[in-house]
C-alpha cells in the first residue's frame, strides 16, 4: 500500500519520522520539500496500518495513493489527469449506493487550470469507470460525502487517493473546545515539541500558552513529564484549563495567570528542561514594535528558568528580535526553520541555554 500525508509545509523532514517511528513497515519515498507532502509505502496490515495513520500527532491528512503520473502543467494536463483517473480504480472504492466528492488542489504555479477543473475531471473519470465496469454512476455529494478523493498537481505530478483519516484535518483537535484568536496548530506544537529535543520524565514551559495547545500536546505525548501553562490573559488561562480537561490531561498540567516576563518568580531558577511557546507576531494580534519589546523583557525570564543544556523552540514572525533577545539573554542559536503557519510564513527559533 502507498500513502500520501499531507502536513505544514516546513516539516516534512519531521513529519517523516514520525510516519517511520509509527506505521508499521513504512518506508518513505518521496518528501515534498516546503510543499507540505510525504509519499510513503507499508506492507503492514490494513487494520493495523489505518489505525496509526489515525494516532500520527504532525500530519493533516493520509490518503490511500492509488495514481501517480506526470502530467502537462497546459490545458492539455486534464486529458491526461482524466486517462489517470479512469484508469485508477477509484470507483471501486465507492460502495454501491454512496455518495462522493474530489478535492481538487494546485501545488505551485503556472498551471492553465484550477483545482476546480482537476475536481471536475477526476469526478467525470470516476463516474464514467464506474458506469462502464459496474453499471451505475455513483452520485456526486460535495457536503458530506462518503467517500473523499483526493486529487491534486504538485508542480507536474498528478497524485489521485482515496482519503483514509476523514476531511476534517487532523490538526484540528477535537480537545481544543476552546480556540483562542491566533491559535498555533496542534500539528505545528508537535513539531516544535520534536525540535526541543523533548522528552518523557521532562519539566516542558508555554510561558505564553494562549489556549493551552502546547501543554495539551506535551501532556498527551509524555505521560510522566510536568507541564506548566503560563498566560497573561486569564480567559486564555480558563480557555487552556477547559482544553487540559477535555483532554483528559488537566491533572498534569498545570496553569498559571501571569506574565511571562517574571516566570522565574513563581518557577524558581534553572527548573524547566523544555520551553515551547507561540507568543504573539505582531501581525495578527499587537504591533510589531510591542512584540520586540516583549521578546527583549521576555527572553532574560525564560534563560533563568532553563536549565543548562535546555532547549527552546519559538515561533516569530520577528527571527531577528527574537535572535538578538535570547543571545543578549545567553542564549545559543542552534537552528531556524522555516515554516508555514495558516496563510503565514514564519520561523521556529530553536536555542539552546549552553
Amino acid at each position: 500500500m502507498r500513502f500520501l500525508a499531507t502536513c505544514n509545509p516546513g516539516t516534512e523532514d519531521v513529519v517523516a519520522r514520525e510516519i517511520v517511528e509509527e506505521v508499521e513497515s513504512a518506508e518513505v519515498e518521496e518528501v515534498g520539500e516546503y510543499r507540505g507532502r510525504i509519499v510513503f509505502s507499508t506492507s503492514g496490515e490494513p487494520w493495523l496500518v489505518l489505525e496509526q495513520l489515525y494516532g500520527l500527532r504532525s500530519i493533516h491528512s493520509a490518503s490511500l495513493l492509488l495514481a501517480e503520473s506526470e502530467v502537462p502543467t497546459g490545458r492539455e494536463g486534464l486529458r491526461e489527469i482524466w486517462r489517470a483517473a479512469y484508469s485508477s480504480g477509484a470507483h471501486l472504492h465507492i460502495p454501491p449506493g454512496a455518495t462522493f466528492a474530489v478535492r481538487g488542489e494546485r501545488i505551485g504555479e503556472g498551471h492553465g487550470y484550477t483545482s476546480v477543473e482537476i475536481a471536475s475531471t477526476v469526478g467525470d473519470a470516476v463516474q464514467r469507470a464506474a458506469e462502464e465496469e459496474l453499471g451505475w454512476r455513483p452520485l456526486v455529494r460535495l457536503n458530506s460525502p462518503q467517500v473523499v478523493i483526493h486529487a491534486e498537481v504538485d508542480v507536474s505530478t498528478f497524485r489521485l487517493g482515496v482519503l483514509v483519516t476523514g476531511e476534517r484535518s487532523r490538526h484540528r483537535r477535537r480537545y481544543r473546545v476552546y480556540d483562542h484568536p491566533a491559535a498555533l496548530k496542534a500539528s505545528l506544537a508537535y513539531v516544535m515539541l520534536r525540535l526541543a529535543g523533548a522528552r518523557d520524565g521532562e519539566v516542558i514551559l508555554d510561558p505564553m500558552c494562549g489556549g493551552g495547545t502546547v501543554a495539551v500536546e506535551a501532556a498527551l505525548l509524555f505521560e510522566d513529564s510536568k507541564v506548566y501553562c503560563v498566560d497573561l490573559n486569564p480567559r486564555h488561562t480558563w480557555g487552556a484549563r477547559l482544553n487540559a480537561e477535555t483532554a483528559r490531561v488537566g491533572g498534569r498540567v498545570e496553569v498559571y495567570t501571569w506574565d511571562a516576563r517574571r516566570v522565574h518568580e513563581i518557577l524558581g531558577e534553572e527548573s524547566v528542561d523544555r520551553i515551547v511557546s507561540n507568543p504573539p507576531y505582531g501581525i495578527r494580534l499587537g504591533d510589531p514594535v510591542d512584540v520586540r519589546v516583549l521578546y527583549r523583557e521576555f527572553m532574560p525570564s525564560a534563560a533563568r528558568v532553563l536549565r543548562r543544556g535546555g532547549r527552546a523552540a519559538i515561533i516569530t514572525a520577528e527571527t531577528k528580535a527574537l535572535s538578538t533577545a535570547a543571545r543578549a539573554s545567553g542564549m545559543r542559536i542552534v537552528g531556524v526553520r522555516r515554516v508555514r503557519h495558516g496563510d503565514l510564513w514564519v520561523d521556529i527559533v530553536v536555542m539552546e541555554k549552553p
